[in-house]
């Protein structure tokens, strides 16, 4: 990879402008040692320090407790601010491999959501499904008529690292395209790390445009496989379907 050499300030100030234009919230929590490190490995035009600093600042986002999916934002704000496209699979690599390193005791003490892409639980998932189905008898309304399970599969055979870049990228996917009260859960493929997405989301009239939308999201990556399910009229019937689409 062919770097240019920007002066280290004015790249971190690039970067940290970038980083909050993609929804980091606040500058003062934006900055460390390792910030530092990347700027001056990118003006040395080092690849093997950019990819033991791209590590560091992985295991500094997750300490500081920054989900996986931010720290992966901040690596993309970096290569927008470089004017060079999407970060190399090797730095988001490097990345995701630091910050699993601190991040995963920070997300799994009891947590509901997926600690590398910050999506719900297949666990939750269930019992969300459940408490719309309660409600529902409640209302006398019809889950089958006012929601939908959306399911989008990534390629099975896929080395770790791509196949949890992939995920991570779902991820946003599912949260761009559905970025309200729906809920999205991650499932964990024994063996493969994760998987899938699958989402719990309204049948109202935004619905359609919204899939339309990831639809033409995941077409891009190869092998990924996206349906729209109805859901059946009872709850047991609901879960096993979960079940079946989570294997």
């Amino acid at each position: 990879m062919s770097l240019i050499a920007p002066d280290p300030a004015a790249l971190r100030d690039s970067w940290l402008q970038r980083s909050l234009n993609s929804g980091w919230l606040t500058a003062d929590d934006w900055h460390n040692p390792a910030v530092d490190a990347v700027t001056q490995a990118i003006a040395c035009r080092s690849e093997p320090g950019l990819l033991q600093a791209c590590g560091r600042l992985g295991r500094a986002r997750g300490q500081a407790g920054v989900g996986i999916a931010e720290t992966i934002s901040d690596l993309g704000a970096l290569f927008q601010a470089l004017d060079r496209g999407d970060p190399p699979l090797r730095l988001i690599s490097s990345t995701a491999e630091g910050w699993a390193e601190e991040g995963m005791a920070q997300h799994l003490d009891g947590s509901c959501e997926d600690p590398l892409t910050g999506l719900a639980t297949v666990a939750y998932l269930r019992t969300r499904i459940g408490e719309v189905y309660r409600e529902a008898a409640d209302f006398g309304t019809s889950v089958a008529r006012s929601h939908r399970l959306v399911v989008v599969s990534l390629p099975g055979r896929q080395d770790p690292w791509r196949r949890l870049a992939g995920s991570i990228l779902l991820g946003n996917d599912l949260r761009d395209a559905f970025p309200g009260g729906d809920t999205i859960s991650q499932v964990a493929t024994p063996g493969t790390g994760p998987g899938a997405g699958i989402a719990l989301v309204r049948a109202d009239d935004r619905m359609p445009a919204r899939y339309a939308r990831l639809r033409r999201d995941v077409a891009v990556r190869d092998g990924a496989r996206i349906q729209m399910t109805p859901l059946p009229a009872l709850l047991p019937q609901a879960l096993c379907l979960v079940d079946r689409l989570a294997h």
